[in-house]
C-alpha cells in the first residue's frame, strides 16, 4: 500500500478517536491486534487472504475483537475488510501512531553509542532535544558496535552525529577544503 493511503485511513481513525476522547485506547487496540496477527500466522493468513470472502472475515473479526476492541477500532477493521485493505493494518497502525505523536507534540529519538549509556546521560540528551524542539521527547537508547566512540542521535529526518567517526569525517573535509583553498 502507498504510505499516503495508509496515512489517510489512520488520519480518519485518529479524528474519530479524538472526537470520542479515545486516542490512546484506539492506539492500544491497534497495537494489540497487530501483535496478535504477527504472533498468529494462521489467523493473519485468514484475515489477509483474498480467497476468503468478506462476510466470513467480518464474522471472524466480530467474534475475535468485539469484546476486546473499541467500536472505533472495529469500524476501522470492518472498513479495511470491505475495501480489501486488511493486509495494511500494520502500516495504518504505524501511521496512526505518528499522527498521534505529531498532534501531541511527542518526538521519538534514537540514541546510539559505542557503549551503553547511563539513564542520566540518555535523559540529558533527551532534555537537550526537548529544549530545541519544544516537544516531549521519548528516547530509545542502544549500542552500535560500529561506532568507535561518541553518540549519534536520530529523530525524524535529522541525524546529530557526535561520534568519533563523524568528527574525523568533518576534520577530513575541513582539511580537504583548506588544501583546495591554498592550491
Amino acid at each position: 500500500m502507498n504510505p499516503q493511503v495508509a496515512r489517510r485511513y489512520a488520519a480518519a481513525a485518529y479524528q474519530v478517536a479524538k472526537r470520542h476522547n479515545s486516542v490512546q485506547e484506539v492506539q492500544d487496540d491497534l497495537d494489540a491486534i497487530v501483535q496478535l496477527l504477527e504472533a498468529r500466522e494462521d489467523l493473519r493468513e485468514v484475515i489477509e487472504s483474498p480467497k476468503i470472502d468478506r462476510e466470513r472475515k467480518l464474522k471472524l473479526i466480530g467474534s475475535l475483537f468485539s469484546d476486546r476492541a473499541r467500536p472505533i477500532t472495529l469500524r476501522l477493521l470492518r472498513l479495511l475488510v470491505e475495501k480489501r485493505r486488511e493486509e495494511e493494518l500494520a502500516l495504518i497502525r504505524d501511521a496512526y501512531q505518528r499522527i498521534r505523536e505529531e498532534d501531541q507534540s511527542i518526538l521519538r529519538i534514537r540514541i546510539r553509542s559505542a557503549s551503553s549509556l547511563s539513564g542520566d546521560s540518555v535523559q540529558r540528551i533527551a532534555d537537550r532535544i526537548a529544549e530545541q524542539t519544544n516537544m516531549r521527547v521519548l528516547p530509545e537508547a542502544g549500542v552500535d558496535p560500529n561506532l568507535i566512540g561518541g553518540v549519534t542521535v536520530q529523530y525524524g529526518d535529522y541525524v546529530l552525529d557526535g561520534s568519533v567517526q563523524g568528527h574525523l569525517k568533518r576534520l577530513r573535509e575541513r582539511l580537504y577544503y583548506d588544501i583546495l583553498k591554498q592550491g
